[in-house]
């Protein structure tokens, strides 16, 4: 009597392969595919549910960041010391630099070698340092924010906006960096959702 498993194997792979929401064409283009399935990782959810919490406090306080603030604060000096070799102009500018290319770089590390959340949570941590540029660039004429090493310290945004003639629009250009910051932070936690799903494990083959 001829065994029919593969058959029905083969059955069970097709129901699974047509399960779920297809993948918008679009999204095709930037290399996902398939169906989106249900089902997501508890602790990758959880996770990023906090960062979405996090954020929006953050986002509407920027006090609120607590911790990843002085860690960002590491990087933006970082910058200074990196980018001051290149001239004073680019120096200044270097602060704000590496706290953008350093979430970059590795956002586009995690995405290259396929690994979808975790793009997506380096993600939101570039749009934390944009709300941290903006709340920097709106305090250009005021300088209310207190800078490391006092007042001895010239402000960054204060110099660079001076020197290219923009700092009467202080407030205009950073309400755009923190209107950029809000789209990057619902798109990461959009994706963190979308890839702390997990796929149900295939049936054996006999």
């Amino acid at each position: 009597m001829p065994r029919r498993y593969p058959r029905h194997n083969q059955q069970l792979q097709s129901k699974e392969s047509e399960a779920g929401i297809e993948i918008p064409q679009f999204l095709r283009r930037l290399g996902i595919s398939g169906r989106l399935k249900l089902g997501f990782d508890p602790l990758r959810t959880i996770f990023i549910l906090f960062l979405a919490i996090y954020g929006f406090r953050g986002a509407r306080n920027y006090d609120q960041f607590l911790f990843i603030h002085n860690f960002n604060l590491l990087i933006h000096e970082a910058g200074h010391l990196i980018f001051g070799i290149l001239g004073e102009f680019i120096g200044f500018m270097g602060g704000t630099l590496m706290q953008l290319i350093v979430p970059i770089a590795f956002i586009v590390s995690f995405w290259c070698q396929k690994q979808r959340y975790a793009a997506a949570v380096c993600l939101f941590w570039l749009s934390i340092n944009l709300f941290d540029v903006s709340r920097y660039l709106k305090d250009a004429r005021s300088q209310l924010i207190p800078l490391l090493g006092g007042e001895a310290v010239t402000h960054d945004w204060f110099y660079l906006l001076g020197r290219t003639g923009l700092l009467t629009h202080d407030q205009t250009i950073g309400n755009f960096v923190y209107g950029i910051a809000w789209l990057l932070y619902l798109v990461a936690i959009g994706a963190g959702f979308y890839f702390c799903r997990h796929s149900a494990p295939k049936p054996k083959q006999k």
